[in-house]
């Protein structure tokens, strides 16, 4: 999947600004965004950090020819704008970003950062793993992860555990774990697979298939602070239950298909359950109840070629699903007509996309550039603040973005539930 996406979705706010005025009080907007009626006199912006929401000071912002800088808020200001603007952003250690079309009196920008995202090591055990029984000839298995936060996005739903320490219980008595974690109040999670290994030599023919799962809910995470002795609590087969997927008609070139059965525990948290069984379009899941009494299903699907995100996707995302079968519906079809320079982007519309993104990454794959374009035009010049390299490989992405906002009044964090698609195409740049 797209590693970052600056994902813009509408929002209705309690707090509205008297319409005739042309002087708001600068608000921070939750996660970023936009709000607060269209631009007439004032511009005020906010820049934060994606992850930790914390104000980023000195922060160089331009609006057309105009040039500021944040103070010790996150925030600059700007006097005499009227109508969309462009909005380029760029400071020390984040990657770069320009909104076009941006017409908000209060808009709040969040930038990626290079900092290692807080963090912390957990390791445990799975209880009553000696009960765990697979075919003779078989091997048992269990892989453990954490439970994200709702940011899509988010560096911190992305953190890898050295050497496989989150797999435990091959050929063992015992099922013991380590977990590299963020930070937070998160669930704890174990797929138990059965692992059947076909030709023993030839690792690449085993199949696996999900047998049961393992849970430790409210662990709490801080910073550096590592935790053991955690005991993941096997869940009951009474609250298991076969999941099926139903991708409906991805677009035809997209032929490799995959999913992630989500548990929307709640606001701000997500169970993310991948296929790791050799079949894709069902699962043994357990109950969303096992996490919350108001926990429902959410279905990630996507579809893409062959090379995966190194080639066209496109992703789809459905939120709030109390059945067991699970539907895609209509999917997005990735951009056509795509052409990326260092300098400029151009690419055809998209039926059925809000916004489009352009990225830019370098050839470490470490982000450069992203430029969010509200006003649905289909080009797009590089600002001058945030110019890319004049040499060395990039890769660009193009992607357009189903969601159901309004482009002027939107909150990143708050109405996460409106996005429901992105189809991407990458690029090359020599």
């Amino acid at each position: 999947m797209p590693r970052s996406f600056p994902w813009p979705w509408s929002a209705s706010f309690t707090f509205l600004l008297v319409a005739c005025t042309n002087d708001p009080s600068p608000r921070l907007i939750n996660g970023g965004g936009i709000g607060d009626g269209e631009i007439d006199g004032t511009l005020n912006i906010y820049v934060i950090d994606h992850d930790t929401k914390a104000a980023i000071v000195n922060a160089t912002v331009d609006v057309g020819a105009r040039e500021g800088k944040t103070n010790a808020k996150g925030l600059v200001t700007f006097k005499d704008l009227s109508g969309p603007q462009t909005v380029a952003v760029k400071a020390t250690g984040y990657a770069s970003v320009a909104w076009v079309g941006a017409n908000g009196a209060n808009v709040t920008i969040p930038l990626d950062g290079t900092a290692a995202v807080p963090q912390a090591k957990l390791s445990g055990t799975v209880a009553g793993w000696d009960t765990v029984t697979v075919p003779t000839g078989h091997a048992k298995a269990a892989a453990i992860f954490y439970s994200q936060t709702d940011e899509l996005g988010s560096n911190a739903n992305n953190l890898k555990t050295p050497n496989g320490g989150n797999f435990c219980g091959v050929g063992m008595a015992t099922c013991s774990w380590t977990l590299v974690s963020r930070t937070g109040t998160l669930t704890v999670i174990a797929a138990i697979v059965d692992i059947d290994p076909k030709v023993v030599s030839d690792p690449n023919d085993d199949v696996i298939t999900i047998i049961g799962w393992a849970t430790k809910s409210g662990v709490t995470v801080q910073d550096a602070i590592d935790q053991s002795g955690l005991i993941l609590t096997q869940v009951e087969v009474g609250n298991l239950q076969n999941v099926a997927i139903d991708y409906g008609s991805p677009p035809a070139a997209l032929t490799d298909k995959a999913a992630i059965i989500g548990i929307e525990v709640s606001n701000s948290e997500v169970v993310q359950l991948p296929l790791f069984s050799t079949v894709k379009d069902s699962m043994l899941a357990p109950k969303p109840t096992v996490f919350s009494p108001t926990a429902t299903y959410r279905l990630t699907a996507v579809a893409q070629t062959t090379t995966a995100d190194k080639g066209a996707q496109s992703i789809l995302i459905r939120h709030n699903l109390s059945s067991t079968s699970l539907a895609a519906g209509s999917w997005l079809v990735p951009p056509t007509g795509v052409t990326v320079t260092r300098a400029k982007a151009t690419f055809d519309k998209i039926t059925n996309a809000k916004i489009y993104t352009v990225e830019w990454d370098d050839s470490a794959g470490t982000k450069l550039l992203g430029i969010t374009l509200l006003d649905g035009s289909t080009s797009v010049d590089v600002p001058a603040l945030v110019m890319l390299p004049a040499s060395g490989t990039l890769t660009a992405k193009v992607q357009g973005i189903g969601a159901d906002i309004d482009v002027t009044s939107f909150s990143l964090d708050d109405d996460k539930a409106l996005l429901w698609g992105v189809a991407a195409e990458p690029i090359t740049i020599n």
